[in-house]
């Protein structure tokens, strides 16, 4: 028979070793689904849920103006869309935009924008459902003075070939260890891209920034990827390309004033809101595939699922579709259930002995 010191020690062991095996696990469930139409006649996917840890669920929507291109709605965890996989806030809109200097005087400067993608981290926040209340673009904005200062001229000789680190705030200046290359006539351009841990340009949190020359007479133009914290209000660039036209113009400053120039206006009116939740009906199991992104040349406007352009408007239909929903466990639940047996069969030893 035990003593209540026997007992005591018992006791004490048990509740060690919960403490020592029990670690609560976060798991956040998300729609997981895609689908692919013609041009922008949206078609929304028949849809299922999935449980991950420490996740943040997605919406994505690319639809392209033209019908020879192949639109998309993907819904899913932000796992897998590296790029952005290490977001700072759970509620936000990544965007892709673009701007690029048209022929025509009278217009000079045209923006475009391309897919547009959701953040959120509430039970089926990212129900495809939603797809035409995000806003259609971040209206992000370069004045046009900055643009034909940097951008424009007539190249007649050479262009920066470098492949570098750029610290956080691009506030480096020294190109010494660039070096040049003949282009007369031809295009500069640069491609800076943030530092991520879950990438391949490690540059100790900055920039890996390389440039060279384009052997041919590419207009002047910016594309950006870009985040927008709507919690925080904040906006963070992931991405810049640009092509300009004079000598040299490829060079660290031109990136820096580009960069600090960027302010971004999006209509969030129809948002919805990140705590409401569908209510599924069944279960259902779906796959997922990967998402086409192609950018389109319109102007942006207010969210309500219609497009307009230079050339009259497309209104997108709303498909309909069943959301059903599963109720598995994630890996992480099954793991923490074979710890705690392990810990009762533990528990029954020490009794028992």
């Amino acid at each position: 028979m035990f003593t209540r010191y026997n007992t005591m020690i018992s006791l004490y062991t048990i509740v060690s070793l919960f403490v020592c095996f029990y670690h609560p696990t976060s798991a956040l469930s998300c729609y997981d689904c895609v689908s692919t139409f013609p041009g922008n006649n949206v078609c929304l996917p028949a849809c299922s849920q999935t449980n991950q840890s420490d996740s943040t669920c997605l919406l994505v929507r690319n639809i392209p103006l033209e019908d020879n291109f192949i639109g998309s709605v993907r819904a899913g965890h932000i796992s897998s869309e590296p790029i952005i996989s290490d977001a700072a806030e759970k509620y936000f809109i990544y965007g892709e935009e673009a701007v690029y200097q048209n022929p025509s005087v009278a217009v000079n400067w045209d923006w475009e924008y391309g897919p547009i993608t959701y953040g959120c981290d509430t039970p089926g926040c990212n129900d495809p459902q939603n797809v035409n209340r995000l806003p259609n673009a971040l209206n992000a904005r370069i004045p046009n003075e900055t643009l034909s200062r940097l951008l424009t001229g007539d190249l007649d000789s050479s262009c920066y070939v470098c492949n570098i680190c750029l610290d956080e705030d691009a506030t480096m200046t020294d190109i010494s260890d660039c070096g040049f290359t003949a282009c007369p006539q031809h295009s500069c351009n640069f491609v800076a891209v943030r530092s991520s841990t879950m990438g391949a340009s490690q540059c100790d949190g900055g920039w890996h920034f390389t440039s060279g020359c384009i052997l041919s007479k590419e207009p002047a133009q910016v594309d950006m990827n870009i985040m927008y914290y709507i919690g925080s209000k904040t906006t963070i660039l992931y991405q810049m390309e640009a092509t300009c036209l004079s000598d040299n113009c490829n060079n660290f400053t031109t990136f820096k004033q580009l960069k600090d120039a960027i302010t971004v206006d999006p209509d969030l009116t129809c948002l919805p809101d990140p705590g409401s939740t569908s209510t599924p009906s069944s279960s259902t199991t779906t796959s997922g595939g990967p998402t086409s992104s192609t950018t389109t040349r319109s102007s942006t406007s207010a969210s309500s699922g219609t497009t307009t352009t230079n050339g009259g408007t497309s209104s997108t239909t709303r498909a309909t579709s069943t959301m059903t929903a599963t109720t598995t466990s994630s890996g992480e639940q099954m793991f923490m259930n074979m710890k705690m047996f392990t810990l009762i069969l533990l528990s029954f030893y020490i009794i028992k002995f």
